[in-house]
């Protein structure tokens, strides 16, 4: 069963992290009209204006403009969240071979860790997928991972996993940006109301989340990553977004402390 495990979440990270490629792959990333700020242009934020798939693809519904950046990046920070996320899952699947944490001498007594976390990568291997026209499915998909992946997070608070809570924190952005994508059509907002939306329920969520966690500093730190991301990507939009992404962050440090002492 140990062997069978291992396999298991190796079986899920490939498909994950191969899936997630191959999307980004076949998709455009959101197109930007660059902010008239004094900055060098790799670091520019951008106004998100609109996004387009491949050539003969299905348009993409309202309001997912946002949840696209974490799955096919514009700029580069969040291309290096992306792929920090693709080499954590990797990498944490590869440690379970050298060292198995759910092995029952190694668990004392504590729960498995591996049946939440493929469950919830193999959902986060589907959600993209529904990006296209199903606003609905996508959001309950990404729903069902953040959970999955929050729930594996929490088993796996001090014991050496910090890809675990990492993963999760990602799945928590992107849970809360498909939210409030899902939103748009609903309340007529602009882009720049749904940015910064992007930001405040995924806050609430993160504190909760990290309290409940514990002791694991990836969680916080990859909300606070994608936070920083989601503010240089749109705050030359509009600075509610900044002063968004100001809250998410300060509310994101406060637990990153605690859970770091």
């Amino acid at each position: 069963m140990k062997l069978a495990n291992a396999i298991i979440q190796s079986l899920a990270a490939a498909i994950f992290v191969i899936g997630g490629i191959v999307f980004a792959w076949r998709t455009h990333p959101p197109v930007f009209t660059p902010a008239l700020l004094p900055l060098p242009s790799f670091m520019n934020p951008y106004n998100v204006t609109s996004a387009e798939l491949s050539p003969g693809a299905p348009e993409l519904a309202e309001g997912m403009t946002i949840p696209l950046l974490y799955l096919d990046p514009a700029n580069f920070l969040m291309w290096g969240l992306l792929l920090t996320i693709w080499a954590a899952v990797a990498m944490d699947a590869a440690g379970q071979w050298l060292f198995p944490s759910d092995r029952r001498d190694m668990r004392n007594g504590r729960c498995r860790i591996w049946p939440q976390l493929v469950a919830g990568l193999v959902v986060l291997s589907a959600a993209p997928w529904f990006l296209l026209d199903q606003r609905d499915a996508l959001l309950a998909a990404n729903g069902a991972g953040m959970f999955l992946t929050i729930w594996a997070a929490r088993r796996a608070a001090g014991r050496k996993r910090p890809a675990v809570g990492f993963v999760a924190g990602w799945a928590t952005a992107l849970f809360s940006a498909t939210l409030a994508g899902a939103l748009t059509g609903a309340l007529s907002l602009q882009t720049q109301a749904v940015a910064a939306l992007a930001i405040l329920p995924g806050t609430a969520i993160g504190m909760a989340a990290q309290i409940w966690i514990g002791p694991s500093i990836g969680y916080s730190t990859a909300l606070i990553w994608a936070f920083c991301a989601i503010a240089l990507t749109a705050m030359g939009s509009d600075p509610v977004i900044a002063f968004a992404a100001i809250l998410g962050i300060s509310g994101m440090a406060a637990v990153l402390i605690r859970a770091a002492s």
